[in-house]
C-alpha cells in the first residue's frame, strides 16, 4: 500500500494540469506497483533493479511512440512518470534491511540502507501519512482554494 501512496504522490506532483494529472498519477501507480510482481520469484532480484526499471520504461515509451494520444500535448508525462514511481518504489525497498539488488543480474550485491522493516506498522503509516500530504498540498497547489472550500469544507 505504501507503495501505491507514494506513487500517486510522485504522480500528483509531476502533474503539470488539473485536466491532465491522470496521465502522470496512473502511470506512476502503475510503476511503483509493478517491481512487486515478482513476490514469488526471485523477490527484490528480478523486478527490483535498474535494468528491469529502464527495460519496462523503453517498452512503454515504444508503445507510445506507435499510438498518438492526440489529447496529451506531452506523451513524454506518461513514461516519465512511469519511470519516477518505478524508481520511487525501488528507492523505499532500498531503505529496507532487505535492500534492492539494483545492478541485477550483473551483480548479486543488495543495496540496503536498513532504517526501517518493510513490514514496520509505523514507518508504513508515516509515508502514508507522508504521501497523502503532498497529494493534497498538490491538488490544492493545482486547483487553489476551491479544493479546500469545496472538498474539504474548511473555508467558508
Amino acid at each position: 500500500m505504501t507503495h501505491l501512496f507514494m506513487g500517486a504522490a510522485i504522480g500528483f506532483l509531476y502533474c503539470q494540469s488539473p485536466a491532465l494529472c491522470v496521465y502522470s498519477v496512473a502511470p506512476s501507480i502503475m510503476g511503483a506497483y509493478i517491481p512487486d510482481f515478482d513476490l514469488h520469484y526471485r523477490h527484490r532480484k528480478l523486478l527490483h533493479n535498474l535494468f528491469s526499471a529502464l527495460l519496462l520504461t523503453l517498452i512503454a515509451w515504444t508503445m507510445l511512440n506507435r499510438i498518438n494520444l492526440w489529447m496529451i500535448p506531452d506523451q513524454s508525462v506518461i513514461w516519465k512518470s512511469f519511470m519516477l514511481g518505478y524508481l520511487s518504489h525501488l528507492f523505499l525497498d532500498a531503505l529496507t534491511p532487505k535492500g534492492v539488488f539494483l545492478l541485477y543480474p550483473v551483480s548479486n550485491k543488495s543495496l540496503s540502507a536498513g532504517i526501517f522493516k518493510s513490514n514496520s506498522f509505523l514507518a508504513n503509516a508515516l509515508l502514508v501519512l507522508a504521501s497523502t500530504v503532498m497529494i493534497l498540498w498538490r491538488v490544492y497547489e493545482l486547483i487553489g482554494e476551491k479544493f479546500l472550500s469545496t472538498v474539504l469544507g474548511l473555508l467558508p
